[in-house]
């Protein structure tokens, strides 16, 4: 109707002869804004663009001043147009202005619909996007919030779920678009925020799975127990709410014990559980060059704490209370099949003695025992002898008889007196062989019975767990065999060191002897068992001295490997006696009681 109106109009001016009136007006609008154009509601028609532009600046300049409108979530913001970035480009405003009417299918009729009706444009603005992004960045920090996954807390011995919550987050890009398009149309901008969903969404699962499982104790067990094993061991429901924690899988919590208390409690269990490995022990045949077994080896077993930790975790949660701990072998460093030819060991690399001639019964019993707790034994590269780690307990039960021991002024009766017979001999085998000694220990007094056959002080080596200790290292490339012999015609106990030779040569000087002393008068003891008038000797005297030996020991190129120097300071001992009733000590000596 709009249009047929139109037409009408423009029928009557024709009719009145108005056509020459319509020229004169496309004439007066070639410079200038069709009348009817408006921008924001300030009327620019009639004006050329330049005075257009000047206008818009007075009306629309203050537009920096104005604020913006932000809805968000919950609440509303009044955004300042400055602090967005937000500037009126008068002078391309006013060519905008100027272009409408003028397209290439617009003529009279469409510049007189424009007079009639007038078009409101918006403004052209200059929009600093990084000033804009800034703002909203810190808008953000009051819109965001983090969702809340869902959890479990043991309170006490209770399980306690708490539900998921989403949580939200601008959509900063989003919202520079949607806040532009509100500045072109003077309106509020709608701020984009989006849901943040919780990863976990569900606890209610695991606390049922606490609660099931805190209900009743939770047992270990050894598969296929030997007799004399331990356990079962049970944990009781206030042990496993304090090692009771969650993991998360997928969007569900999960209830696991918590691996660093749970392998400190295993670990608790690994001495009850480890059985060591038992090597094999061997003698040397020097005539076939093969070692021939005199003892089998036998596996170990340890506690996998690993493996029993995942065996525990998968029982928790299957919703079972009894769970089994996993045992892993341990092979023996040296089985019984082993051979020379790939252990490296080819030949005797050493030879050494001590004598215990007259030695009494509980002395020679001791020696022996001793003796036979390293024959066969095997000493791996690298790896230091230690004379007591090896010998073990000594004791009664261990089935060592009493002897005499030095201590102090007067000899003692111990159980295990004569076993620094055979550390005394070690000591001689490491010395010989060139072996590095880590620590050795001379007697408080001279022993007679390392003195025999040639030996003078300072080639003896006393042992007292867990303070004094005879140990070497093997620092040779291949394993040490060590065996041992008694020889019983002479009272001689051997140890023989197998190895590979590497050609080392090894000189010993001394025993040079200085600071002699002599002991003081003999001790007299009554003993009311001797018959009367009756005197015995049962401790000689021995004179105090100081004892050097020197070693050398020189690589096969002749460059010196080690040089020691093994000091021997010897306490003299004086000579005791028992008497019977009646006797008379010699006056000089005080006699003890």
């Amino acid at each position: 109707m709009k249009r047929l109106s139109l037409l009408v109009t423009a029928l009557l001016l024709s009719l009145l002869g108005l056509l020459g009136m319509e020229r004169a007006y496309e004439y007066w609008c070639a410079e200038r804004i069709y009348p009817g154009v408006r921008v924001w509601n300030v009327p620019v028609g009639g004006m050329r663009p330049q005075e257009a532009a000047h206008l818009l600046e007075e009306r629309l300049g203050n537009l920096e001043q104005a604020t913006l409108t932000l809805h968000g979530p919950e609440r509303s913001w009044g955004a300042p147009a400055r602090s967005l970035g937000v500037r009126l480009v008068a002078q391309a405003t006013a060519e905008a202005a100027f272009r409408v009417g003028r397209g290439p299918t617009e003529g009279w009729l469409d510049h007189l619909d424009l007079l009639l009706s007038g078009r409101n444009l918006s403004p052209i603005l200059s929009f600093d996007e990084a000033a804009a992004r800034l703002y909203l960045e810190a808008l953000a920090g009051q819109i965001n919030q983090p969702p809340t996954d869902a959890s479990l807390i043991i309170e006490g011995s209770v399980p306690v779920a708490t539900a998921a919550r989403s949580g939200r987050q601008l959509d900063v890009e989003t919202s520079l678009v949607a806040l532009q398009a509100a500045l072109s149309s003077q309106g509020a901008a709608d701020l984009v925020v989006r849901e943040i969903p919780a990863q976990v969404r569900d606890a209610e699962t695991a606390r049922a799975q606490a609660q099931a499982l805190l209900a009743e104790p939770f047992t270990l067990v050894l598969p296929n127990p030997r007799e004399g094993d331990p356990g079962p061991w049970t944990l009781a429901p206030e042990q496993l709410a304090a090692m009771l924690t969650t993991a998360v899988s997928g969007d569900q919590v999960q209830v696991i014990l918590d691996p660093p208390r749970l392998q400190a409690y295993l670990e608790t269990l690994t001495a009850t559980l480890t059985i060591p490995p038992v090597d094999a022990r061997f003698h040397f045949d020097d005539l076939s060059g093969q070692l021939v077994p005199i003892a089998p080896s036998a596996d170990g077993r340890a506690l996998d704490v690993a493996a029993s930790a995942q065996s525990i975790q998968a029982a928790v949660a299957h919703g079972q209370h009894v769970a089994p701990l996993i045992l892993q072998t341990v092979p023996p460093r040296y089985p019984d099949t082993a051979t020379a030819e790939a252990l490296g060991i080819r030949e005797r690399v050493v030879t050494a003695d001590s004598y215990f001639i007259g030695s009494p019964s509980g002395r020679d019993h001791n020696i022996r025992l001793a003796a036979s707790k390293f024959d066969g034994l095997i000493i791996a590269p690298g790896e230091t002898f230690s004379f007591n780690t090896i010998l073990g307990e000594i004791s009664a039960e261990a089935g060592y008889d009493e002897a005499y021991v030095t201590a102090g002024e007067q000899l003692a009766v111990e159980i295990g007196g004569g076993v620094c017979q055979v550390s005394t001999t070690a000591f001689r085998a490491a010395l010989w062989g060139g072996y590095p000694i880590v620590e050795r220990w001379y007697h408080y007094q001279r022993v007679g019975y390392y003195e025999l056959r040639g030996y003078g002080p300072g080639f003896d080596a006393t042992v007292y767990a867990p303070l004094l200790d005879f140990r070497f290292t093997n620092d040779r490339a291949a394993p040490l065999l060590i065996e041992t012999e008694i020889q019983e015609a002479d009272h001689r106990l051997i140890f023989r060191f197998y190895s590979a030779d590497d050609g080392r040569r090894v000189e010993i000087a001394g025993p040079q002897v200085s600071d002699e002393t002599q002991p003081a008068g003999p001790i007299y003891t009554l003993d009311e068992t001797l018959e009367p008038g009756t005197v015995t000797e049962w401790q000689t005297a021995q004179n105090g001295l100081t004892a050097r030996v020197e070693r050398w020991v020189y690589r096969s190129d002749g460059t010196l490997l080690y040089h020691n120097v093994f000091i021997s300071r010897y306490a003299p001992r004086r000579a005791a006696y028992r008497y019977g009733p009646g006797y008379q000590p010699p006056s000089a000596p005080s006699p003890l009681p």
